[in-house]
């Protein structure tokens, strides 16, 4: 028995990792690299094979529907700091430099409720921009969400993407989009644990702006 498998995923559908050469902005990428630097051919700089030993680190979830008593967010609802130390008030932890945080809005769990939507028409819930500078005064080493972590619309004229924009480009921090964190959750609730090892590995593709993938959360 034999397979071929090809996917596009970048977007809103699959699990994907975003290399840092993935955004790019007035022309340059993290670290001031060219745009040029990727081609036809793939990126030379920033490309995801970098990471290709994985990551094997504490990941952490914030669960933002637990914290508010409900099942989901509705799409375009914004995540904002204040809920971040609210969560860790809540749960006794304290995000650090080199914690992997993946933010829960109950995507999936709306998904199963009530159908399919088209998230480009009618948003997705996440962060609001102005949870950037919580993201690096906690110096994370990766944010990852069940969504795209930027809430849609973003509210802010003239960027669609403000996390992604200050993270993968004025951060260095990669991203994980579209994590399906349902069974984290219930598990993190059950066991009154919200802090976890996380491991992850990209494919090696030498050039690529990314990787589908499969993080495990292990307690």
């Amino acid at each position: 028995a034999r397979d071929r498998c090809g996917v596009a995923y970048h977007g809103l559908a699959r699990t994907d990792m975003d290399g840092l050469c993935h955004l790019f902005h007035r022309g340059k990428m993290y670290n001031g690299f060219s745009r040029n630097e990727v081609g036809r051919d793939g990126a030379n700089k920033l490309s995801i094979d970098n990471i290709k030993t994985g990551i094997f680190t504490r990941g952490i979830l914030i669960d933002i529907p637990e914290l508010r008593g409900v099942k989901y967010l509705d799409p375009g609802t914004p995540i904002y700091p204040e809920e971040l130390d609210a969560w860790e008030k809540r749960t006794g932890l304290k995000v650090t430099a080199g914690d992997v945080v993946f933010i829960r809005t109950g995507r999936w769990a709306r998904r199963d409720e009530v159908g399919a939507w088209d998230a480009n028409e009618e948003g997705l819930a996440g962060l609001h921009a102005s949870c950037a500078k919580w993201l690096k005064e906690r110096d994370i080493a990766m944010l990852g969400s069940d969504a795209a972590s930027d809430v849609i619309p973003s509210g802010i004229e003239g960027v669609t993407h403000p996390i992604h924009l200050l993270t993968l480009h004025a951060m260095g921090v990669h991203i994980f989009d579209n994590c399906d964190l349902e069974d984290l959750s219930k598990t993190a609730a059950r066991l009154k644990r919200w802090e976890f090892l996380i491991t992850a590995a990209p494919i090696r593709v030498k050039g690529g702006t990314g990787s589908p993938l499969n993080p495990i959360a292990t307690y």
